[in-house]
């Protein structure tokens, strides 16, 4: 197992880990409330890419091609009140992994993984 491997193999943990403690399918990857509320107001009441954070349950059933343009909006374009962190990725990846489909999720978990290497 090389160096990346194991790093994701210990980012998966963390996220089943929160995930664990977390089964709150509207659970939005424990971004709270006020943080959308704050970035809402940040902006005058303009909805802007990268605001919407989806839950746990939108993860786990939303079709690919929707799923795909609300996490990358999320992950690159979001105000800085909202930008997901490497737990939050995390565990969207293990929600992502976990889909019966997800040999057809390659490029969203492609995508994730990428982000979490970037940050």
């Amino acid at each position: 197992m090389g160096c990346r491997d194991a790093g994701w193999n210990s980012l998966r943990k963390i996220g089943m880990e929160n995930m664990n403690q977390s089964k709150d399918l509207n659970d939005r990857f424990g971004m709270p409330e006020s943080a959308i509320r704050a970035a809402i107001e940040a902006h005058k009441g303009v909805i802007r890419t990268g605001m919407y954070v989806p839950t746990r349950d939108e993860v786990a059933t939303w079709p690919p091609k929707l799923l795909y343009n609300i996490l990358m909006d999320w992950m690159w374009e979001s105000p800085s009140e909202i930008i997901p962190n490497y737990t939050q990725i995390a565990e969207v990846l293990t929600v992502l992994e976990d889909r019966p489909d997800a040999g057809d999720l390659s490029k969203i978990i492609a995508e994730c993984r990428e982000f979490i290497k970037v940050k």
